[in-house]
């Protein structure tokens, strides 16, 4: 039998062995499916929104990183983050300073996205080689009764991308790979890649977003994460079965990006991307969407628009014309390149 790949289960594994046949009752409104980042239950109240991540592929800033990432997927479905539970699982030979470590980057991490640690398990386990950490983050709307999901997109809209392509493998590379990185780019590359982790939280973008225009206007959004932009607007066209077309040449990526990639020969569009947003408008207000943003110091751009041929699958139109067929995610960069150097 051939041996799956590190990263994130196929798509047609996930589909066929995991969403199949998977049965929710009436009060879920948003259940688990291909593209989604969480889900959406309605309580006698309210909604409620949930989602879970784990964060395998990074040492440092982990613990930190997983608050962040799973208060992302509550973001984009326009929610704040309120409560988080974790499970953390050590490998043999942990000390105490590993355990206080991975707890001080949590805690920070709260602290910053203003959520609560609810419950969770902690556990060392000769099953684990390397930390893992399983985070999972409840929250609420911020317009009550009101909920985006990555499947809402519909044929014509815009594609907007805030900050770059790339970010969070950016930060990671600098601060997991620096002596190694050193020896080939400027420090200052390395440097400013570190300060990435201020960009990891994609709420700031959210908050301005829904509280400046109609939020029937905004569509669907998307957390770019494993398989990088590439897999992100995979993942919103097949959620919402319609095919895209993005522009090379209108995607931003930031030159820290751009050196570590080249020196490392990996591609910034296939590379993990917590804190890039991917967002589905309406044509008429993608523009203003874009310059409030920057009025706000959160860099974006217009990268292409959704189209109703060829559900899941779409073009990345090259600088020189020529188009990349998009149908299934990409196996990230980053893991690419973990499993290069274990070999």
């Amino acid at each position: 039998m051939k041996k799956l790949p590190l990263g994130k289960v196929p798509k047609d594994v996930l589909l066929n062995f995991v969403l199949k046949d998977v049965h929710c009752y009436e009060d879920v409104l948003l259940p688990p499916a291909f593209g989604e980042d969480g889900a959406v239950v309605k309580s006698k109240d309210n909604l409620i929104i949930a989602a879970s991540d784990p964060i395998t592929g990074a040492s440092e800033d982990a613990g930190w990183l997983s608050v962040h990432v799973n208060a992302n997927d509550i973001a984009v479905h326009a929610a704040y983050p309120k409560w988080y539970l974790v499970t953390l699982l050590f490998p043999p030979n942990t000390v105490r300073e590993d355990i206080a470590n991975v707890m001080k980057g949590i805690k920070k991490g709260l602290e910053e996205v203003r959520a609560s640690l609810i419950g969770g398990h902690t556990e060392i386990t000769d099953k684990v080689k390397d930390v893992v950490i399983i985070g999972a983050m409840i929250g609420e709307p911020m317009i009550p009764g009101k909920f985006i999901t990555s499947g809402g997109a519909k044929p014509r809209d815009d594609i907007i991308l805030t900050k770059g392509a790339g970010i969070e493998g950016t930060l990671i590379l600098a601060v997991d790979f620096e002596k190694e990185l050193v020896k080939k780019v400027d420090k200052s590359i390395i440097e400013n890649a570190k300060k990435l982790r201020n960009k990891i939280s994609v709420l700031p973008e959210i908050k301005t977003i829904i509280q400046s225009f109609d939020i029937e206007y905004i569509h669907a959004m998307h957390d770019v994460t494993e398989g990088g932009l590439l897999g992100g607007v995979h993942e919103m066209a097949y959620a919402s079965q319609l095919g895209f077309e993005i522009y090379e040449e209108k995607i931003p990526i930031l030159k820290e990006t751009k050196e570590i990639c080249k020196v490392l020969n990996l591609d910034p569009l296939k590379l993990i991307s917590s804190g890039s947003l991917l967002i589905a408008t309406d044509p008429t207000i993608s523009a203003n969407i874009v310059k409030m943003l920057k009025q706000e110091g959160i860099n974006a751009a217009i990268i292409g628009h959704f189209i109703e041929e060829n559900p899941g699958v779409g073009y990345l139109i090259k600088r020189n014309g020529s188009k990349e067929i998009i149908s299934e995610p990409p196996i990230d960069e980053l893991w690419r390149f973990l499993s290069m150097r274990s070999i």
